[in-house]
């Protein structure tokens, strides 16, 4: 094809100019002709759209961005766009890492007698603020996949119908709900199946096109609150207008040259991995444990770190998360939530999204993302999730333990017992996805390993030269 054609067709389809002679251009997959870096989530689909987004010369942040919307039409359970969650973010530019929460917020007002209390969502301007920071790729590129997911189907996911079969009764007693999962004849749709949400898709439609502002702030949100009183709840356009993500400094601790980042509150789980880690990590004994000791310890300590979270260790499973480190070594860990499982269990008329109610006792017990950089080099050398139920920190810092702390190999720390805390009831349902690069990213990227939670439906990615 002629130079000027291809940049006219580059320019219509990709909203880029030109091409390039030696492979395609920044945007399209396959720019990154090699080593591009590593990808999980606890969704595969989600995972896959990292992959190529990093492949088309994205940053981490472009690819969580990606795998956050991807998601929450993968998994409306645990990361629906009317929830949120919070990220942790290393950009080796500014040689700095921060959290950002955008975790959905209960409305401000009174709600009249006989109204249920609705959150705003946080997820759109969340990620916007994400992307607008750390991104490279084009906003639309980001949001694309989801909707096209959206709008002509994607196959049921094996953890949404594992998670249905497990909390029937959640979906059983929303007609809205009942009738976007199942087929013709009101069966739950089976694995593989084509999920498809045309009205989330519009809304998506809409984010991509012009961003997440007329959502919080005009027609759209107008449109949304109208669904949420439809639905019997309560919100107010000052509500929807008033939200902001915001950045906030990690929790730090240092352990050899590198420094661990942990999320602050309001995330519960960052606060308790990271008690954990000072009650076991560098100078306290796990590493010199037998892998006999190593479970009482954890569950020693983290009857200490969940203190007054206790009452709920087992918090509903109602989040999920996803990693990205790239080639530059820049690092995302997300954790999204939508409080409880599928958050309010109303899903609301004409935008595809499910409500979700303000966040109880031990809620944000299953936000629980980290990250290891070392600050001299610049670059990440690990992220790291736990997410699901109130289990997620106990379950993330035994990963982490087992194999930054005492050196096991990424699979025995995965398959590691997971204690529990005292309190702590049923069946844990927390799950990890973890990427280790010993050598660091830039050094010897062949090192690197990732891996997510054998025991969930995720999938992880390393990039191969």
């Amino acid at each position: 094809m002629p130079g000027r054609q291809c940049a006219v067709v580059m320019a219509l389809v990709l909203g880029l100019s030109g091409c390039a002679d030696d492979g395609p251009p920044v945007g399209v997959v396959g720019h990154v002709s090699n080593y591009f870096g590593g990808v999980a989530a606890d969704e595969p689909q989600a995972t896959l759209i990292g992959r190529d987004v990093l492949s088309a010369g994205g940053t981490a942040a472009d690819a969580a961005v990606a795998m956050a919307f991807a998601m929450m039409v993968t998994r409306p359970d645990v990361a629906g766009l009317g929830g949120g969650g919070v990220c942790m973010y290393f950009d080796k530019t500014a040689n700095k890492a921060e959290a950002l929460d955008f975790l959905p917020r209960a409305a401000r007002t009174r709600p009249p007698s006989g109204r249920w209390i609705a959150s705003v969502p946080g997820s759109p301007r969340g990620l916007f603020a994400l992307h607008a920071r750390y991104g490279q790729l084009r906003w639309e590129q980001t949001v694309l996949p989801a909707e096209r997911m959206a709008r002509f189907g994607t196959p049921m996911p094996r953890g949404l119908i594992r998670a249905i079969a497990a909390s029937p009764g959640r979906v059983a007693a929303s007609p809205g709900l009942k009738a976007l999962l199942s087929d013709r004849n009101g069966k739950i749709l089976a694995e593989g199946e084509a999920l498809r949400q045309a009205d989330l898709s519009g809304t998506l439609s809409n984010m991509r096109a012009v961003g997440p502002g007329p959502f919080h702030t005009a027609v759209q949100a107008r449109q949304f609150i109208d669904s949420v009183r439809g639905a019997g709840g309560w919100l107010t356009i000052e509500d929807m207008r008033a939200y902001r993500p915001v950045w906030r400094k990690t929790i730090t601790m240092p352990f050899g040259n590198h420094m661990l980042h942990f999320a602050p509150s309001p995330a519960v789980g960052g606060r308790v991995v990271a008690a954990l880690w000072t009650a076991l990590g560098e100078s306290g004994g796990f590493a010199d444990a037998t892998p006999a000791d190593r479970p009482r310890l954890i569950a020693s300590a983290a009857n200490k770190a969940y203190g007054a979270t206790l009452s709920r260790p087992n918090a509903d499973r109602a989040s999920a998360g996803l990693l990205v480190i790239d080639r530059e070594g820049n690092a995302a860990a997300c954790v999204l939530t939508m409080n409880r499982f599928f958050g309010s269990g109303r899903l609301l008329t004409g935008n595809g999204v499910v409500a979700v109610s303000p966040a109880d006792g031990g809620a944000t017990l299953g936000v629980a993302p980290a990250l290891m950089v070392n600050h001299n080099v610049p670059q990440a050398f690990m992220a790291a999730t736990g997410a699901g139920d109130g289990s997620a920190p106990i379950a993330l810092a035994t990963v982490m333990l087992g194999a930054v702390s005492a050196g096991q190999n990424m699979d025995e720390a995965m398959a590691a017992v997971r204690p529990r805390p005292s309190g702590g009831e049923g069946r844990a349902a927390a799950l990890v996805n973890i990427m280790l690069c010993p050598e660091g990213m830039l050094g010897k990227p062949d090192l690197c390993a990732v891996r997510s939670d054998p025991r969930g439906f995720g999938y992880a990615i390393n990039a191969e030269r």
